[in-house]
């Protein structure tokens, strides 16, 4: 009775669920029957796609983003991999509150391809279903044991804490502990991670009020983790400055990730670090932009952004072997191409120009099935697909450098 009643506290948020799904799947139809009228804006490809291997192999000086879907990204960069933790399982709405485990086919399907194996860090902006719960498979999907670290808020750690150590399935975890103060005990060598403190925005919203799910802390570690998907609690949510280091030290390149959406009363980056350098790359999450005031315009004039990568925008509530649409209740394809042009207008007259490498027309042809829609300054990708971009750095691949000295 004690653990019950213990469990009962910690997933308190998980009693507001079930109507906030009932009403999303009213919202679910309304969406259907009302986008039959509207004419799509962007070409979204079939399918997810396999990851090209090859796209992993970049110089010294230049990084892969690679998208698994949802808030699901790896970063490739000097020879070591950073996750933030892919979710490849899916669990339908009504399924949500169903004793389930991680679909370990789909997320070893999902990493097939990915440096997935070298991954030395993994960073978790929230606890959701879509974020945390197909963590405890990763291990069986290959991960190593004692490899990776897991930065994540203390909710996150809390509902995972049987992988935690002494354990010996993380070699090191770390919850952000102030707005804007460094990693410093679970970090990976190239990389400098930076919390910030943000906010998630709501789930759904009817007649102005905004409906956010599963809101819940959990305060005490648990004796084995959520074998319900619904119980999987957002606690804090932390977007992340994700910074590149060269071999002096000094930023490469810049990353600044959200996996959930916040206005600039919620979050923000801090002028000073903006000052020591601007933000190449947002790694934008889509769904709730329109329930929020200033969002993507906030990052774009704070950070001073080039480039969005918008994520987290198909449904992750359908098999990812499915036909790809945007989720459907919160957005579709005009609100998806409404998101994009307000990159546009809000680009900062300071910002760098930063653009892929790999994504001529030539590569990715209009209307094809192997890359998402793109424009001057944002892209949106398929689960899938890896963007390379230049960085700052003066380094050079160990094939360059050798063929420089065989000059």
């Amino acid at each position: 009775m004690k653990e019950l009643a213990t469990r009962l506290r910690h997933w308190r948020g998980s009693v507001f669920l079930i109507p906030i799904l009932i009403v999303s799947v009213i919202v679910i139809f309304v969406g259907i029957s009302s986008s039959k009228t509207r004419a799509a804006k962007l070409h979204i490809p079939g399918y997810a796609i396999e990851a090209n291997t090859e796209e992993f192999d970049v110089p010294g000086d230049t990084v892969a983003l690679h998208y698994y879907g949802v808030g699901g990204w790896g970063i490739r960069w000097r020879g070591r991999y950073l996750l933030t933790a892919p979710y490849f399982s899916n669990h339908g709405i009504a399924r949500m509150y169903d004793k389930r485990s991680p679909d370990l086919d789909a997320v070893i399907e999902g990493v097939r391809h990915t440096p997935f194996r070298d991954s030395g860090l993994i960073l978790v902006g929230h606890g959701h279903v879509d974020h945390a719960s197909d963590i405890p498979a990763y291990f069986a999907a290959g991960l190593p044991p004692n490899q990776a670290g897991l930065v994540a808020n203390r909710t996150t750690l809390n509902m995972l804490a049987e992988l935690m150590p002494p354990n010996e399935q993380f070699r090191c975890v770390e919850a952000p502990v102030g707005n804007a103060t460094p990693i410093e005990r679970c970090g990976l060598e190239g990389f400098r991670i930076t919390p910030l403190v943000s906010h998630h925005a709501p789930n759904v919203q009817i007649q102005a009020r905004g409906f956010t799910i599963a809101t819940g802390k959990v305060d005490e570690a648990l004796d084995h983790v959520p074998d319900r998907p619904g119980d999987y609690q957002a606690g804090e949510t932390w977007a992340f400055l994700i910074d590149l280091l060269d071999e002096d030290g000094e930023i490469a390149f810049r990353i600044h990730y959200m996996d959930a959406v916040a206005d600039s009363s919620q979050s923000g980056i801090p002028a000073h670090l903006i000052d020591d350098h601007k933000v190449d790359v947002h790694i934008a999450c889509v769904p709730g932009f329109a329930y929020v005031e200033d969002y993507p315009e906030w990052v774009m004039e704070q950070g001073k952004t080039g480039f969005v990568l918008l994520g987290h925008w198909e449904d992750f509530f359908q098999p990812r072997d499915y036909r790809l649409k945007p989720v459907t209740w919160v957005l579709n394809e005009d609100k998806l191409n409404l998101f994009a042009n307000r990159i546009v207008r809000s680009v900062s007259a300071e910002a760098d120009d930063v653009t892929p490498l790999n994504k001529s027309s030539q590569q990715c042809p209009k209307d094809g099935d192997r890359c998402g829609p793109r424009g001057d300054r944002w892209a949106m990708p398929i689960p899938g697909e890896t963007y390379q971009f230049k960085t700052n750095s003066k380094a050079t691949s160990a094939t360059a450098k050798r063929a420089q000295l065989a000059k």
